[in-house]
């Protein structure tokens, strides 16, 4: 199917939820990330961050994590803490009061990627905005996996197929 289809979040939920497997995807997502106030001239503005990338949904996360450990000659001997906060619902997604994140796994093979950073709807240069986000705490798989909201997405490739999702 050529073009883009539109879908409400909560049929694209009802659409992940009834399929199985790991699955490749592409995402376009706009989030607003947390950022230090003491010294932020930017500290009351709409700061977002908008990025392309690549990766999966619907894997498992220990999976993921020891096929990653064997690849590099070690031992599959991770598993997985429980979640610090929400609780699974199915096996694409993270529910957490009310709301519905994603659970993805990026991958930097076969993506150009986009990563821009906007004020207002301003696009800025990354050096702007960057003494003020707070530092990365370091995983501990070594696989990197994220938790998506739901209503941060606004464009999956999934199938070959584009889907925009709405409120």
């Amino acid at each position: 199917m050529n073009g883009t289809t539109t879908m409400t979040q909560a049929a694209f939920a009802d659409l992940l939820n009834s399929r199985g497997g790991c699955t490749p995807v592409g995402l376009l997502t706009r989030t607003a990330p947390r950022m230090l106030k003491r010294g932020n001239p930017n500290a009351n503005a709409r700061v977002e961050r908008v990025t392309r990338r690549n990766g999966f949904i619907g894997g498992s996360y220990e999976n993921i994590a020891n096929n990653a450990k064997e690849r590099r000659g070690e031992e599959r001997d991770f598993e997985a803490e429980p979640l610090p906060w929400g609780q699974h619902a199915g096996r694409f997604f993270i529910e957490h009061k009310g709301n519905l994140y994603l659970k993805f796994f990026p991958t930097k093979s076969g993506c150009k990627g986009e990563d821009r950073w906007e004020i207002d709807g301003i696009e800025v240069d990354l050096t702007v905005i960057k003494p003020f986000l707070p530092k990365a705490r370091p995983n501990k798989s070594g696989t990197p996996w994220r938790t998506i909201a739901l209503n941060s997405i606004e464009e999956i490739t999934l199938d070959g197929e584009t889907i925009a999702l709405k409120g």
